[in-house]
C-alpha cells in the first residue's frame, strides 16, 4: 500500500500555475488563482513573475503551508488503508509506490503518474477528496494503462478515467464528509451515468471499461445519423 506524503515545493507550485492555471484538458476555463496572477502580472507571466507572484500571494492570503501539509496528513491517514482496499477490490489492481501530494495555489489539481505525484489546492476544507480522486487515476491507469490509452488515444483514455471517479460516490460515498461526492465534468455526465448502470449490474470493472467504449461507438454512430 503506497502510502501519501504532503509537502510543498515553489517549483512544482510555479509549474502548476502556469501550466494548468489558464485551462486543462478538462476545461477551457482559466482558474481563480490564474486569473489573479494574470491581473497582477499581465498576460504571458513569467516563471519568475509567477514565483514572486506566489510568495505575496501565500502572504496575502495567510497560508499556512507547514501547517496545511499536517492538516491533510491528518485529513488522509485515518481512510488510507481502507480506500485502498476499496479501490483495490474495485481495480483488481495493487499500487505499490509511494505518492506525494504537493500543495499548491492553484484550484486546479493535475497529476503525473510516471513520477507518482498529484496536486492538493490550498484552498481545500480538506484533502481526503482530491486525494481520494487522483489516485483513482492511478489506479485506472495500473488496471487499464498505457496500451489502452494508446488502443482509444488519449482523449478517450481521459474522459473515461475521470468518469470512472463516479464509483467514489458509492464505493467511498462513507470515508467523505457528509454530504461531498465527486462532481465530475459537464461533458462526462452522461458516460458516467454509463458508469453507474453497469457497475451496478455486474460490479466488473472490465465491463463498466467496455461499456464506455461501446458508448463512444453509440455516440458516434449517432451522430453520424444526424449527419
Amino acid at each position: 500500500m503506497p502510502n501519501v506524503s504532503f509537502t510543498y515545493d515553489r517549483d512544482k507550485d510555479v509549474w502548476c500555475l502556469l501550466n494548468k492555471g489558464k485551462s486543462s484538458n478538462n476545461s477551457q476555463t482559466a482558474t481563480k488563482t490564474y486569473g489573479d496572477l494574470v491581473s497582477r502580472c499581465g498576460e504571458n507571466p513569467t516563471a519568475e513573475q509567477t514565483s514572486t507572484f506566489i510568495d505575496e500571494y501565500i502572504k496575502d492570503k495567510g497560508i499556512n503551508i507547514p501547517g496545511l501539509c499536517e492538516k491533510f496528513e491528518q485529513d488522509w491517514l485515518p481512510i488510507e488503508k481502507e480506500y485502498h482496499r476499496r479501490a483495490e477490490r474495485v481495480f483488481g489492481a495493487t499500487l505499490k509506490d509511494d505518492v506525494t501530494a504537493y500543495i499548491t495555489v492553484n484550484n486546479r489539481c493535475p497529476y503525473n503518474i510516471k513520477d507518482n505525484y498529484f496536486f492538493v489546492s490550498a484552498f481545500n476544507a480538506f484533502a481526503r477528496r482530491t486525494v481520494a480522486h487522483e489516485l483513482w487515476h492511478f489506479y485506472t491507469w495500473k488496471r487499464f494503462g498505457a496500451d489502452v490509452e494508446e488502443r482509444l488515444g488519449k482523449q478517450k483514455y481521459n474522459d473515461i478515467k475521470e468518469s470512472l471517479t463516479v464509483l467514489l460516490n458509492s464505493e467511498c460515498a462513507d470515508l467523505f464528509p457528509e454530504g461531498v461526492n465527486d462532481v465530475g465534468y459537464p461533458q462526462h455526465q452522461d458516460l458516467r451515468k454509463k458508469v453507474v448502470q453497469t457497475w451496478n449490474k455486474t460490479k466488473d470493472i472490465e465491463d463498466v471499461w467496455g461499456a464506455c467504449e461501446e458508448y463512444y461507438d453509440l455516440s458516434k454512430n449517432r451522430t453520424d445519423k444526424r449527419n
